[in-house]
């Protein structure tokens, strides 16, 4: 087998490694707010529509009753009245809208392993296109052993997506048919235009692919035109319909779910980001990450091209080192689209390195690949990445429970899982959080008046926040009796109803529902 054939092979493993634990150790979930959200948004989308349309939430006899009609993962809607979005932005849901309506709602879960292994493959071949396919090979397999990417592919979220789509997009404007041809140059866009749908807020990132025609050896200003004529046609449809879909949303094409734009981007958020970011990319990727920044000056073929990469990898971090300040590690998500230029410049330095200075002892570069790699999958392991499956496991659990043992007209108050009830039950849910203090009895009544049957559902860390929003002005809010449901200790479902009987010295009997984590 030729040496190509192999890091071919390697890479396609690497790949198939990371679709594997995508679908075995993958939540499979509608879980909390994030997850939720992007799933509810692609069933609007299958279903023909972008608003959830709740008019019992506009008779609410409450205070502020309109938003607890509002699950976790939304916000109000611009029109009309009681009505709720999601609050993420539209790309991730689209792709899984159209598994959706191929597939229904199990090949919504397959969407992120599937663009997984597509991620690890387009940033082997983007190596492999720089500085030939050794490099490609080492990227890739980094790629899929990197732990936050390890975290994502085990969810339903917009992370690996995202990073898979601008590998394709930085694959696609390194193609010498991007600046020989305007064909070429807009499928440059179209591409590109894909990842922005999916984090629109990358937008700044754009103006960075559009510099690769710098990394030619022949300029012209005919060449930079039809180039960036291109390009700019092929992103500007995607571009559009995000503005209309947040206009209809939220009001304003440049509105979005996750709230005005100058508090979530402020200058006093970048020294705080700049103490995190930096230090969990060590602690996750090893310090050998380091000698991607090198690269570029040591490189012996590609050269513009690594300097290049390194702007799209700085763009990328400049997006988020103003953004809101989070304190979890795996918060390195909102970079994984920067890892695969990120990882090509590693796998340049660290094979130049050897090929220059080490030739005798170029199989001391595969075991610190090997060795790096295996650290890697071990951190993920550690950080509890293959668990979230049975963390995750209890939003089914209880959902599909609601689903199967509560009567139709239920409705359930409940603060976590607000989401995942509607998601497998769809039976009606109320915020609690965002409830007054005083209105748990007003709220039961109101659910009663119009023919709802209610119950709490309260997960067990939410359970002393609960007691104390609302066990002052309400005995339903003392939780003080016993639940119908236990789950795992986790969750508990109380019919408002048993506490007269139980009170009256009348059992309650509760179902305990144990599953293996």
């Amino acid at each position: 087998m030729q040496s190509g054939s192999i890091f071919r092979v390697l890479a396609a493993a690497a790949a198939l490694a990371a679709a594997a634990a995508g679908f075995l150790r993958g939540t499979h979930a509608a879980g909390g707010s994030d997850s939720y959200c992007y799933l509810s948004q692609a069933e609007l989308f299958a279903s023909g529509h972008v608003v959830n349309v709740q008019p019992i939430a506009t008779m609410a006899t409450w205070e502020r009753g309109t938003e607890a009609f509002i699950p976790v993962g939304h916000v109000r809607a611009y029109s009309p009245p009681g009505a709720s979005v999601p609050m993420c932005p539209p790309g991730y849901p689209m792709l899984m809208a159209i598994a959706r309506m191929i597939g229904g709602r199990p090949a919504m879960f397959a969407v992120v392993p599937i663009l997984g292994a597509l991620a690890v493959w387009w940033t082997f071949l983007l190596g492999r296109r720089i500085a030939g396919p050794a490099v490609g090979a080492t990227a890739a397999v980094l790629l899929a052993a990197s732990p936050p990417f390890l975290y994502q592919i085990v969810q339903p979220m917009s992370d690996v997506p995202a990073a898979a789509l601008w590998a394709a997009a930085l694959l696609a404007v390194t193609s010498d048919r991007f600046t020989t041809s305007f064909a070429g140059a807009l499928t440059g866009g179209i591409v590109t235009g894909s990842a922005l749908i999916v984090r629109p807020n990358l937008l700044p990132v754009a103006a960075v692919m559009a510099l690769v025609v710098f990394t030619r050896r022949e300029l012209s200003s005919r060449m930079l035109l039809r180039t960036w004529t291109g390009l700019a046609a092929g992103a500007a449809p995607f571009a559009i319909a995000v503005a209309a879909l947040q206009n209809a949303m939220y009001g304003g094409p440049f509105k979005s779910g996750y709230g005005d734009l100058d508090f979530l981007f402020r200058l006093d958020h970048v020294w705080p980001n700049l103490q995190r970011y930096p230090v969990w990319l060590l602690q996750t990727e090893t310090p050998i990450v380091l000698l991607s920044l090198a690269a570029p000056f040591i490189a012996q073929a590609g050269r513009r091209e690594c300097v290049w990469l390194l702007g799209f990898v700085a763009a990328v971090f400049a997006c988020y080192i103003p953004y809101e300040v989070f304190s979890a590690w795996w918060y390195l998500r909102f970079l994984l689209p920067a890892y695969p230029a990120l990882l090509v410049l590693l796998a340049v330095a660290v094979t130049t390195l050897f090929e220059r200075w080490l030739p005798r002892w170029r199989v001391v570069e595969a075991v610190v690949i090997a060795a790096m790699a295996l650290f890697m999958v071990r951190v993920a392991a550690d950080r509890g990445t293959f668990g979230l499956l049975n963390f995750e496991r209890r939003f089914r659990i209880a959902g599909e429970y609601v689903a199967t043992h509560l009567p139709a007209n239920a409705a359930i108050v409940t603060g976590q899982e607000s989401g995942s009830v509607r998601f497998y039950s769809g039976r009606l849910t109320l915020f609690w959080r965002e409830m007054p203090d005083d209105s748990l009895n007003a709220a039961l009544d109101f659910l009663r008046a119009q023919g709802y049957r209610p119950y709490l559902l309260i997960e067990q860390w939410e359970q002393a926040d609960f007691v104390q929003k609302f066990g002052r002005s309400s005995r339903a809010g003392e939780l003080s009796w016993p639940p119908i449901v236990d789950i795992n200790h986790d969750v508990r479902i109380h019919d408002p109803d048993d506490y007269a009987r139980y009170r009256a010295g009348l059992p309650v009997r509760t179902n305990r529902i144990w599953r293996k984590r």
